[in-house]
C-alpha cells in the first residue's frame, strides 16, 4: 500500500494547487533542465571562377551538401540528422503541435523534417526558434537511456505565441521510437522527470485549472495515468462527461462562492472521457474546509449531485481509486523511489 503516499501527495497536488498559485503559473517540483547541444548549420558554397580574354575559363564543380554520416549511436545521429524516429499515432498529446495531424503514422521522421511540416501544415505557420535541446533519462529506472528532444516555435498567425514540443525517443534494437509527444505553451506547463514520468498542467482561465499525470515505461510504451479537472466557484450549469457523453446540471440556487468541484478521467482521449466526481468547500479565503459531513445530505451540493444521478466520490473513496489505477497500468511510485 505504499503507493497511498504518493497519490496522497498527488491528490493533495490536484486537489489545493489552484488555490495556492491563482493565475500564476505552476513552479513544478523538479525543474527540467536541458543540455544546449547547438549544432552548426551545414552551408552550401560555391566557388567560380571569373573568365579573362587572355586566360580559358575554369570551371570548378560546386560544393554539394550531403547528410551528415551516420555514427552508430542513433540518438547522436538523431541530433544531426543522420537518424529518423518513428511516428505512432496513440502517443501523440499535442494540443496545437498535433504531430498526427502532419506525420503518417509507422513512418520516420528527423527533426528537419517534423519541423519543415509544422512549417507548411496548418493555421499557424509554426516556426522553429532556434536549435533544439536535448536531455537524456532513464524511463522506468533500468539503466537504458532515452532521449528527450525539446524544440521551440513560434506561432506567427498567432501573434509570435511561443510552443515548445516535447519528444521521447527510444533506441528499440536499432531503430528509434518517438515513445510520446506533447507540446506546451504560456497557459500549460510540462514537467518530464529522469526516471520517465510526466506531469502537465494547464488553465483556462482563473476558475478552471487541469492538470494531467502519465509516463514511459522502461519498454519504451506511454501510459496516461489520469487527468483532472478543478472548477472553481462555478456557476450556471456544471458540465462533465459519461462515457463520452456530455452532460450537465444547473447549480442554480446554490453557494457556488465557496465550491471547487473536481473530475477525473483514466482515457488518454478527453473527448472519450468518464468523469469521476467529487468537490471541495472553501472558505472566503479559498482555504479548504471540507469535511466527511459534506458527503451527505446535509451538504446542498452533494444533495443536489446525487439528486441529478451523479455518483460523488469522497476523499477516501478518490484516493483509492487513483491507487487501484496506479496498480493497474504499473505507475511508478516516486515518493520512495521504489516502483510497485
Amino acid at each position: 500500500m505504499r503507493n497511498k503516499r504518493l497519490l496522497s501527495v498527488l491528490l493533495t497536488l490536484s486537489l489545493t494547487g489552484a488555490i495556492l498559485s491563482g493565475c500564476q503559473k505552476e513552479t513544478p517540483e523538479e525543474s527540467s533542465v536541458f543540455e544546449n547541444l547547438n549544432e552548426s548549420d551545414n552551408e552550401q558554397t560555391s566557388d567560380s571562377s571569373t573568365a579573362t580574354d587572355s586566360q580559358p575559363t575554369e570551371i570548378q564543380s560546386e560544393e554539394s551538401t550531403e547528410p551528415p554520416a551516420p555514427t552508430g549511436d542513433l540518438y547522436e545521429d538523431f541530433k544531426t540528422g543522420a537518424a529518423k524516429a518513428k511516428f505512432t499515432k496513440s502517443v501523440d498529446r499535442g494540443s496545437y503541435l498535433i504531430l498526427s495531424d502532419i506525420l503518417e503514422d509507422g513512418q520516420s521522421y528527423s527533426l528537419s523534417e517534423i519541423s519543415d511540416k509544422l512549417a507548411s501544415s496548418g493555421d499557424y505557420n509554426f516556426t522553429a526558434n532556434g536549435d533544439a535541446t536535448y536531455r537524456y533519462l532513464d524511463c522506468g529506472n533500468d539503466g537504458d537511456k532515452e532521449l528527450l528532444v525539446s524544440q521551440e516555435y513560434s506561432a506567427i498567425d498567432m501573434g509570435g505565441e511561443i510552443f515548445t514540443l516535447f519528444m521521447i525517443l527510444k533506441d528499440m534494437g536499432g531503430e528509434l521510437k518517438i515513445c510520446y509527444d506533447q507540446d506546451m505553451w504560456s497557459r500549460s506547463d510540462i514537467t518530464i522527470n529522469d526516471d520517465g514520468t510526466i506531469y502537465g498542467s494547464g488553465s483556462g482561465g482563473a476558475a478552471l485549472h487541469v492538470y494531467d499525470f502519465a509516463y514511459v515505461d522502461a519498454k519504451g510504451d506511454y501510459h496516461f495515468y489520469y487527468g483532472s479537472e478543478e472548477n472553481i466557484t462555478p456557476f450556471g450549469d456544471f458540465y462533465y462527461n459519461v462515457n463520452g457523453e456530455s452532460k450537465s446540471i444547473s447549480l442554480e440556487g446554490l453557494d457556488t462562492d465557496h465550491l471547487i468541484i473536481n473530475t477525473y478521467y483514466f482515457e488518454s482521449d478527453y473527448e472519450k472521457r468518464n468523469d469521476y466526481i467529487s468537490f471541495n468547500m472553501i472558505d472566503d479565503g479559498y482555504n479548504i474546509v471540507t469535511t466527511d459531513e459534506d458527503f451527505t445530505d446535509s451538504n446542498e451540493i452533494y444533495k443536489r449531485l446525487t439528486e441529478n444521478g451523479i455518483k460523488v466520490y469522497g476523499h477516501l473513496e478518490l484516493a483509492n481509486l487513483l491507487h487501484d489505477r496506479a496498480v493497474e497500468i504499473g505507475y511508478p511510485d516516486t515518493s520512495d523511489g521504489e516502483n510497485n
